[in-house]
């Protein structure tokens, strides 16, 4: 895996999106994003910034393939699929059960 465009598409597979779900959730075209994948077109500072946190990964890792120690978090993975607004309801409910389950194991 030596391109951006084979790192793009293994984590996408990897997190079990389509192309076009990261294309909806990174807010650029599904042939755009197949372009990138498939080393057709190069894409810009932000582009790379909307694939990666729509990833849940670091823009080193697209870059340069070096993880980071928090992209391979199932909480993180799960909240990024879900839309900004339902991201902030679940963060709700998981500090709530957080706290409940820290409460009943004191």
């Amino acid at each position: 895996m030596d391109s951006i465009g084979e790192r793009v598409s293994y984590i996408r597979r990897e997190r079990g999106y389509t192309q076009y779900k990261l294309a909806e959730l990174a807010d650029i075209s599904v042939q755009f994003l197949s372009d990138i994948e498939n080393n057709k077109k190069s894409m810009t500072v932000k582009t790379l910034s909307q694939i990666a946190g729509s990833l849940n990964i670091s823009t080193d890792y697209i870059i340069y393939g070096r993880k980071t120690e928090n992209e391979n978090n199932a909480i993180n993975i799960m909240l990024n699929s879900l839309s900004i607004k339902n991201q902030k309801k679940a963060e709700k409910l998981l500090s709530i059960f957080i706290e409940a389950i820290n409460d009943n194991s004191e």
